[in-house]
């Protein structure tokens, strides 16, 4: 039975259902009711499918024999958490069996001296929290949904939040996972595990790569301290001004959250935002830690907040941070249930681009407002990724092209600034027509090898994330063996091959995003001494071996070096070892999950993949 002929429902399929059953041993959920199966195959926002079966396991072995028959029967399967996703990424349908994980939520162990918990795949965000607040510790990722999206879940969108500004999104938080990849063989990909970095590439990848049977993530201990700052603006411009002020200071805010003029006049028409209507911006800033640190920061960050804003509030105590904060964190629930039609964008751009950004977005909103009823601009500040909110009556014949339209055009304006078409969201089906626009076709090439070297058949979550087979694509066997090989074997057994390329030495820091773009034959030296001359920090660079250049330190990167490439690598120009053909994977963009994290097969590979070319990292400014 193939998931490209299969036309009537798996569980008209009595031969298939008993051999699920018999892979299951009485021990996991067999459902078939129509009502379940359709209820289970939408998410949170509505969007989704019905499956022809459903599966609740008991405990993560029987993902694996399940896997074994899905692939025996060449039968795809959907995995299914929180389902809190906002890109339409689950997609059951009627030839297909969603695999439903959220049973699978138990919170294994709590390791308080190491700061680390292994949890199972269902387990809900917000739970793991409150579990952990008793030891004075928290999870990071903080995504809006973290009351409805699972762990796993977070893993597999990369989710960021409010305070990844500060503290990274789910890829800088995650130690090890167990998967099942669609053959049924399990294996566990680590953090420090040597050679190329597939835990990277699986984060982000939308349940397309393997099923997360268990989790390791790391903690960190709860601030000492939070306070809440807010600055109204007169102008988009200037509340990103006082943003890269703020962050020019040393100081790093916690968390740096966005809302436009229309959002907020959007929003106060479903409840009382709290917010000033007449503001063109405004801006909520964070700042935690001990209390020592936040009487340093905070009026550091109140003082450039006062010499740019028309308003500023201040809230130290737990209930004025919580009024000054509904406005923002209410949006998502009051979306949903105004009545109105509603899509929820996610684009990415370099931090100094956001007011280009917001003017693009109203652009295409006045443009379209016979179709549209206006377009709420909210988002992370501080990584440059907005979520513009599109609101339509639902009985309007034009508000589906208008939606079309608009959507297409904030895309474009993203790119044509150096962004990118989603930040934490993810691909899903939503976006699948922009990864042509994202990346050129031995970009797709690539990210198509590493699907199949990890579910050669594509019964992973399929139609997600990869646009359709371009004629367009060249052959890249030699990088999808790579990618084989590494998963399957030693990655110390592939080829070694040039390292870099270009003869690039170039050096360039931009304050305003606080990135760093280096060429890969840069020496470990002369980065320092650059970075030193401009007050900034980097802390992919190493402090010795100051010949070796930087494509060299990352190519064969190990321990403590290759931890600190790990967090600190945005993006990368390389060569596809295939014909040795340019591409990038990655960019300037704080936040970035468009496609697979290719660009962390490079790390520690030796060439294998490809040679580098210039190399792109966070940096800090020094205090």
């Amino acid at each position: 039975m193939s998931t490209d002929t299969a036309g009537n429902a798996v569980a008209a399929d009595a031969s298939l259902i008993d051999s699920f059953s018999r892979a299951v041993a009485g021990r996991a959920e067999l459902v078939t009711d129509e009502a379940v199966l359709t209820e289970r195959g939408h998410d949170f926002w509505g969007f989704g499918g019905t499956a022809g079966l459903l599966l609740r396991p008991a405990g993560r072995d029987e993902i694996a024999a399940i896997m074994r028959v899905a692939n025996e029967h060449h039968v795809a399967v959907v995995p299914r958490g929180g389902a809190s996703n906002c890109s339409a990424g689950m997609m059951p349908a009627a030839d297909r069996v969603l695999l439903d994980l959220s049973g699978l939520d138990q919170i294994l162990e709590i390791d308080v001296d190491k700061r680390r918990a292994r949890v199972e795949p269902g387990v809900i965000n917000s739970d793991l929290q409150e579990a952990l607040a008793p030891h004075g510790l928290c999870f990071s990722p903080d995504p809006v949904s973290a009351h409805l999206a699972t762990v796993a879940g977070n893993i597999i969108e990369n989710a960021g939040g409010p305070h990844a500004l500060k503290y990274g999104v789910t890829y800088n938080h995650v130690l090890s996972v167990d998967i099942v990849l669609a053959d049924g063989s399990t294996v566990m990909l680590a953090a420090d595990d040597a050679g190329p970095d597939l835990l990277g590439v699986l984060i982000g990848s939308e349940g397309t790569l393997g099923i997360i049977v268990e989790a390791t993530v790391a903690l960190r201990p709860l601030p000492e301290v939070t306070h809440s700052l807010m600055g109204a603006f007169a102008s988009a411009r200037a509340a990103a001004d006082t943003v890269a002020a703020v962050i020019a200071s040393g100081v790093v805010p916690a968390a740096v959250e966005w809302l436009d003029r229309q959002g907020i006049a959007g929003l106060q028409q479903f409840y009382d935002t709290g917010y000033p209507l007449d503001a063109d911006a405004i801006v909520l800033i964070d700042v935690d830690g001990t209390s020592v640190e936040v009487e340093r920061d905070q009026p550091i960050v109140e003082k450039v907040l006062r010499e740019r804003a028309t308003e500023v509030r201040i809230a130290e105590d737990e209930k004025s941070r919580t009024a000054l904060w509904y406005g923002r964190l209410n949006a998502p629930n009051s979306v949903k249930q105004s009545g109105k039609g509603f899509f929820i964008g996610d684009v990415t751009v370099p931090r100094q681009h956001i007011p280009e950004m917001q003017e693009a977005i109203q652009a295409a909103a006045a443009r379209h407002a016979d179709g549209l009823l206006f377009i709420a601009v909210t988002g992370h500040a501080g990584d440059g990724d907005l979520h513009p909110t599109t609101f339509f009556e639902k009985d309007n014949p034009k508000a589906a092209s208008a939606l079309e339209a608009a959507n297409n055009e904030i895309i474009e304006a993203a790119l044509n600034l150096g962004g990118t078409i989603t930040g934490e969201h993810g691909v899903g089906t939503e976006k699948r027509q922009f990864m042509t626009k994202r990346f050129t076709p031995v970009e797709i090439a690539a990210q198509r090898a590493i699907k199949t070297a990890f579910d050669p058949a594509g019964l992973l979550n399929p139609g997600i994330m990869l646009p359709d087979l371009s004629p367009d694509e060249p052959d890249v066997r030699t990088f999808g063996r790579a990618v084989h090989d590494t998963l399957r074997g030693d990655p110390k057994s592939l080829p070694a091959k040039a390292l870099t390329t270009g003869d690039n030495t170039d050096i360039a820091v931009n304050l305003g995003n606080l990135s760093l773009v280096v060429g890969a034959e840069a020496t470990v030296d002369q980065i320092n001494r650059y970075l030193e001359q401009h007050s900034v920090a980097c802390a992919a660079i190493p402090g010795s071996g100051g010949d070796r250049t930087i494509g060299e330190v990352v190519a064969t990167a190990t321990g403590d070096e290759r931890i600190e490439i790990r967090h600190g690598l945005l993006g990368a120009d390389v060569t596809v070892v295939d014909g040795q053909a340019p591409a990038r994977f990655g960019g300037e963009n704080m936040k970035d999950v468009a496609g697979y994290d290719t660009k962390r097969l490079y790390i520690g590979a030796h060439g294998a993949f490809g040679a580098l070319k210039t190399l792109i990292f966070k940096i800090a400014v020094k205090v």
